[in-house]
Formats: C-alpha cells, sequence, structure tokens
C-alpha cells in the first residue's frame, strides 16, 4: 500500500500542538511550584517532541518586532511568540524556557539523559527524568524575566542554549516573507 500524498507538502513538519495560556496573575497568586507542578502533570500524559512554560509575551505576527521593542532591554527573558501555537516547529525546539520538556528524537540528538547530565551540571539547572525517554529541565525556581542583558540569573538559560543550539527552531519566514533580522538576533540573544 502506498502512502497517501499529504496536502500541504510544504508543511510535512508540522505537528500537533497543545497550547495553554495563563494569565501572570496565576502564578502571582498560587506561586511558581503550583504552576510547576500542573505543568508537569500534564506533561505526564503527553506524548511530546519538545515544550515550554515561560512568561510569554503574545503579539500578532505583524507587530512582532514592535512587540520586540516594548522588551529588547529591559527583559531578555521574556519569550516573544505569536498569539497561537507555532505549528512550524517539527521536532525541533522552540527556545530556551524556564520548563524546557524534551523528548525523541531531541533527547536521543543531545546523547540523552547522562549526556545532558554531563553537559548541564550546574547551579540553577534541575534535570527530571521522564517516561518514555523524555526528561524536563528546569532553570531557576520561577521564570525570569532578567533585568539587564547581563542580569546572572539568566546563566543557566545561555549554558542550556548552547546545549540546545543544534535542535533549536529557525524561524524561516512571516506570511511568505523572510523574517525581520531583529526578530532572529532576539531568537538567539542566549547564544550572543
Amino acid at each position: 500500500m502506498s502512502p497517501v500524498p499529504l496536502p500541504w507538502p510544504e508543511r510535512k513538519e508540522d505537528v500537533c500542538v497543545l497550547y495553554l495560556r495563563l494569565p501572570t496573575e496565576f502564578l502571582e497568586e498560587r506561586g511558581a511550584e503550583h504552576v510547576h507542578a500542573l505543568a508537569l502533570e500534564l506533561a505526564v500524559e503527553l506524548p511530546f517532541a519538545s515544550g515550554y512554560v515561560d512568561f510569554i509575551l503574545c503579539s500578532s505576527l505583524l507587530h512582532e518586532v514592535g512587540a520586540l521593542e516594548l522588551i529588547r532591554s529591559r527583559y531578555p527573558g521574556v519569550h516573544l511568540t505569536s498569539s497561537g501555537a507555532t505549528m512550524y516547529v517539527g521536532t525541533r525546539v522552540e527556545g530556551v524556557h524556564w520548563m524546557n520538556f524534551l523528548g525523541q528524537p531531541v533527547l536521543g540528538e543531545l546523547g540523552g539523559m547522562s549526556g545532558l547530565r554531563e553537559r548541564l551540571a550546574l547551579p540553577g539547572i534541575t534535570l527530571q527524568e521522564m517516561s518514555g525517554e523524555r526528561v524536563l529541565i528546569t532553570l531557576g525556581e520561577r521564570p525570569e524575566v532578567g533585568e539587564v542583558e547581563a542580569d546572572p540569573r539568566l546563566a543557566p538559560y545561555r549554558v542550556l542554549a548552547r546545549v540546545l543550539e543544534p535542535c533549536l527552531y529557525r524561524r524561516k519566514s512571516m506570511f511568505g516573507r523572510p523574517v525581520p533580522e531583529e526578530l532572529l538576533r532576539w531568537d538567539r540573544r542566549f547564544l550572543e
């Protein structure tokens, strides 16, 4: 039996996505440990290649460059994303975050749990093995927005970015046009 052709061959890397947003007040009222536990409880039941939990500024794709101006100089820990789920990530990793869920094939490409333990044995980085060859990497006790580019609380983010670099998703286009250079630089801010 021959495989059924995809209706949109250019979208063969699309994945199923679960996209949940919580208001900042939820974190403030219940605490980071509650958000951490809730995310872990949900992730245990889901098959995933990657996932994350973080402070996020949601903006429409048309306004991402403008939104970047609001956060670039003061809040390097904030993740900038469109107001909807990113469907084009495939099995890559969409950046470095407070909570980073990794499954296959990414975990295998990074040397598995033992490879990560060796490369991420630093204060502020916690690795938690999950069933089904998956791992949760948590950076600090709570999400960090940062205060300035050299904020020492963001050092674990920079370390993890170097480890994940070969597996990071890179935006290719926005509405069929090239991605603005400032957004590409923002996506790589922990690598520079």
